[in-house]
C-alpha cells in the first residue's frame, strides 16, 4: 500500500525529470555561470585569469553613464513595443472576429507572416528598404504628401522610434493570434445584450471584450515585454547601438562590453541585471495575474 502511495506521487516525476535536466543544462548551468563571472573580473582571451571583486561590478555599473542611458533606452524601447503592440493586435483581432469578415483564415495568415521572419531579417529589410533616407518606402509615402522625411536610422531624434516600430512589427502578430483565440471564446449572447443596450463598437470593446480576455492581455504582454526587453539582432542589424548611443540597449552594450572592450565580468554583469529587473517584472506578473484570477472567480 505504502509503495502504490509512493508510486502515485513520483510517477509523474519520471515524465517532467528529462526537461528538468534539459532545461538545467541550457539555462541554470549558463546563468549560474554568469552569476559568477559578474562577481569578478575576466576578460575575453584570459579567462584562466580571473580576479574575485565581489559586488564592485555592480557598484560600477550603476555609476557608468552609459549603463544608466541603455537602462533608460532598454525600458523606453520595452514600454513602446508592449503598448504599440497590444493596441494595434487587440485592434486587429477584434476586427477579424467580426462575422461579417470574410477570408479570416487568409488575413491570418498574412498578419502572422512577419512573426515567421528572423530578427535578423526584418532589421536588415526594413533598414536597406523602409528607413532608407532618399528611397525608402517611409521618405517616398511621406514625400508623396509634400513631407521631408528624415534620416531616420542616423538621427539620434528618430532612431529608437523607427527600431522600436520594426520591432513592433515584428511582434505585433503575436499579439493578435493569441488575442484573437481569446476573443473566440466570448459567447455571441454578450454581444447580442451589448448591441440591445445601445453600445458601439468602442463601448462593447471596453466594456465588454477587455474585462474578459484581461488575463490574455496580461500573458501575451509579459511574453511581448520579456522579449522586447532582451532584444539584441534587429537593433544591432539596424542601428548597431547608434546614432550618439541612442539605440544602446542592455543587450548591445553587454555585447560592446564583453566583445569590444574584452571586459567579460561588466559583460555578464549587465547581462544578469536584465535576468534579475525580468525576473522581478515577472513575478509582480504572476502576483497580478493571480489578483485578476481570483477577482473573475
Amino acid at each position: 500500500m505504502q509503495n502504490n502511495l509512493l508510486n502515485r506521487y513520483t510517477r509523474g516525476w519520471y515524465f517532467v525529470l528529462p526537461g528538468l535536466i534539459v532545461m538545467l543544462l541550457i539555462v541554470a548551468f549558463p546563468l549560474g555561470i554568469a552569476a559568477r563571472f559578474s562577481l569578478h573580473d575576466v576578460f575575453l582571451y584570459d579567462f584562466s585569469n580571473q580576479w574575485f571583486v565581489g559586488l564592485d561590478n555592480y557598484a560600477r555599473a550603476w555609476t557608468d553613464p552609459l549603463f544608466i542611458n541603455s537602462v533608460k533606452v532598454t525600458l523606453l524601447f520595452t514600454l513602446a513595443n508592449t503598448l504599440g503592440c497590444l493596441i494595434v493586435g487587440l485592434l486587429v483581432a477584434f476586427l477579424l472576429s467580426g462575422k461579417r469578415i470574410r477570408f479570416k483564415a487568409g488575413w491570418m495568415a498574412l498578419f502572422l507572416l512577419p512573426f515567421v521572419m528572423t530578427p535578423v531579417i526584418v532589421g536588415i529589410t526594413w533598414r536597406l528598404f523602409m528607413w532608407e533616407p532618399d528611397f525608402g518606402v517611409i521618405n517616398q509615402l511621406l514625400g508623396f504628401f509634400g513631407l521631408t522625411g528624415p534620416y531616420w536610422l542616423t538621427d539620434s531624434s528618430t532612431a529608437l522610434f523607427a527600431t522600436a516600430l520594426t520591432n513592433a512589427w515584428h511582434l505585433t502578430p503575436m499579439a493578435i493570434l493569441v488575442l484573437y483565440a481569446a476573443l473566440t471564446t466570448i459567447p455571441d449572447d454578450m454581444y447580442e445584450a451589448a448591441k440591445v443596450d445601445g453600445a458601439g463598437a468602442f463601448q462593447t470593446l471596453w466594456h465588454v471584450v477587455l474585462p474578459m480576455i484581461r488575463a490574455h492581455i496580461l500573458f501575451v504582454s509579459i511574453i511581448i515585454m520579456t522579449s522586447a526587453f532582451r532584444e539584441f539582432d534587429m537593433v544591432y542589424t539596424m542601428t548597431g547601438g547608434g546614432p550618439g548611443r541612442s539605440t544602446t540597449v542592455m543587450s548591445v552594450l553587454a555585447y560592446n562590453r564583453g566583445i569590444a572592450n574584452q571586459d567579460m565580468g561588466m559583460a555578464n554583469t549587465i547581462a544578469f541585471t536584465m535576468f534579475m529587473i525580468m525576473a522581478v517584472v515577472a513575478w509582480l506578473y504572476i502576483k497580478v495575474y493571480k489578483v485578476n484570477k481570483e477577482a473573475s472567480a
